[in-house]
């Protein structure tokens, strides 16, 4: 009998300390018990605020700054959702994970789940406990919108100037802004009521909730950015985060730091890609050791195509094309601008034609349907048609092996191109003649139609077999 009532002792024991605890394995107590245990509590001095993930109603996070020397971080949320909010009883704590954003300038909890509810964060602080203002969790019925619509201006090439329009959202009350740079590391981090930040002039920066300990570091030209500005509402809940990449020194700027250099036109066109006109495919050719290559583009399609300063860098993936006959950048935009290739070959600054890219207006129609005449041998004849937009005053002419080796690359301003035979070409990219096709080898054809402000009305792609 003794050991049986040790044995319940014990038992009572471990539950009573398990249900005192609050740690991330036993979750017990409420925030007002825990507020109970601090000698000194401050309410509303954390800043934090939260947001769905892009493209996840499912995942929410709640972004918090940590302050120097804090510790102890913990995410609150109701019991239930419709219990008061400013009522401390009604919070427990909750164990989620927790990951360092810029350098631990910015922190975030990651909440699964699509239901809605009011949570705070909390953290210690020279021995004293910090809350945040509550916080309503939106994912589901306000879903946070992201995109990248942003201007941008600059003072001097090195002080850029961002303004964005969150008309459609009506109840944005502050706005929060960061700057890092290519790996993400933090720069800088402000807050403003109004629609527009000036890098670095603290003029309209509210000046309590800065996340800068210092003044931010010159930005360097020609150096990569990453601009994040998040709309935040009386409630705490994101409703619109823009993010845009940014290099200072346009290219009007660039010409003239290469000044030394003669200016020479290169071959560029683009187009939209296969069945997305998201996605923007510009191609390039480089001539003799080039390097260095560069994208640029202007805000939009309204501005003069001819002057150098619209035109602002922006970093895009590359990717050889025909065997490294040419070169493409993938542009994951939609919008219609003005964009032209820059790359540094032979002591030349080569500069392309601007191209007007027409991605919803007259995006690229990709097919593969083309008429091949084999009556003479090996010698095959291609003709094709427009398409839907007949706008096309120019063709170009692409045959490669099946591993992609360039066997030649034409133009014409005929719907039609015998292999090989030069008698109606006006342009071409490779040198000398090309070696003859080889009966019964597969070989592929590709076919641009380029309008004048080098679009890719029309784009065909064909496998053939030399007869």
């Amino acid at each position: 009998m003794v050991f049986k009532k040790t044995v319940f002792l014990i038992i009572v024991g471990v539950v009573f300390c398990a249900c005192s605890q609050d740690s991330d394995l036993t979750i017990a107590r409420n925030l007002q018990e825990y507020i109970a245990e601090n000698t000194t509590v401050s309410e509303g001095t954390v800043l934090a605020w939260a947001a769905n993930e892009k493209g996840n109603t499912n995942v929410a996070y709640i972004y918090y700054h940590p302050e120097v020397g804090a510790s102890d971080f913990r995410y609150y949320e109701l019991k239930e959702a419709s219990l008061e909010v400013d009522n401390f009883l009604n919070y427990e704590r909750k164990s989620l994970e927790n990951s360092v954003v810029y350098e631990a300038k910015l922190n975030r909890f990651s909440r699964l789940g699509s239901s809605e509810n009011w949570c705070l964060v909390t953290y210690k602080k020279d021995g004293g406990l910090q809350i945040s203002a509550p916080i309503k969790l939106k994912s589901q019925t306000k879903t946070t919108v992201y995109t990248s619509d942003v201007q941008m201006s600059y003072k001097t090439t090195l002080e850029p100037n961002f303004s964005w329009d969150d008309a459609a959202i009506d109840d944005n009350t502050y706005y929060f802004q960061t700057i890092s740079d290519e790996t993400n590391m933090f720069i800088s981090g402000t807050f403003t009521q109004d629609t527009f930040f000036q890098y670095y002039d603290t003029a309209n920066v509210l000046v309590s909730p800065n996340l800068n300990i210092e003044t931010p570091k010159i930005l360097v030209a020609d150096e990569i950015y990453n601009f994040m500005m998040m709309g935040i509402g009386s409630d705490n809940w994101v409703n619109i985060i823009v993010e845009e990449q940014f290099i200072p020194r346009n290219l009007d700027e660039y010409v003239s730091v290469n000044s030394e250099k003669e200016i020479t036109v290169t071959r560029a066109f683009a187009g939209t890609a296969n069945g997305n006109n998201g996605e923007t495919y510009i191609y390039f050719e480089p001539i003799g050791a080039a390097f260095d290559f560069r994208y640029y583009e202007t805000e939009d399609a309204t501005v003069s195509p001819d002057d150098f300063s619209n035109y602002k860098r922006r970093s895009l993936a590359i990717a050889p094309q025909f065997g490294g006959a040419f070169q493409r950048f993938s542009h994951n935009s939609g919008a219609e601008v003005w964009c032209l290739v820059t790359y540094i070959s032979e002591g030349k600054l080569y500069v392309s034609a601007p191209i007007r890219t027409k991605n919803q207006t007259r995006p690229t129609e990709w097919k593969t349907t083309v008429t091949i005449d084999y009556s003479t041998i090996l010698k095959p004849v291609f003709s094709w048609l427009d398409g839907s937009y007949a706008e096309s005053e120019t063709y170009f002419q692409v045959f490669t092996k099946k591993d992609a080796t360039l066997l030649s690359g034409t133009f014409t301003v005929e719907n039609t191109f015998q292999f090989y035979n030069e008698s109606n070409i006006i342009d071409k990219i490779h040198s000398g003649t090309p070696e003859a096709l080889v009966l019964d080898e597969n070989y592929k054809f590709f076919l641009y139609g380029l309008s004048s402000d080098n679009w890719i009305n029309i784009v065909i792609q064909n496998i053939f077999i030399a007869q």
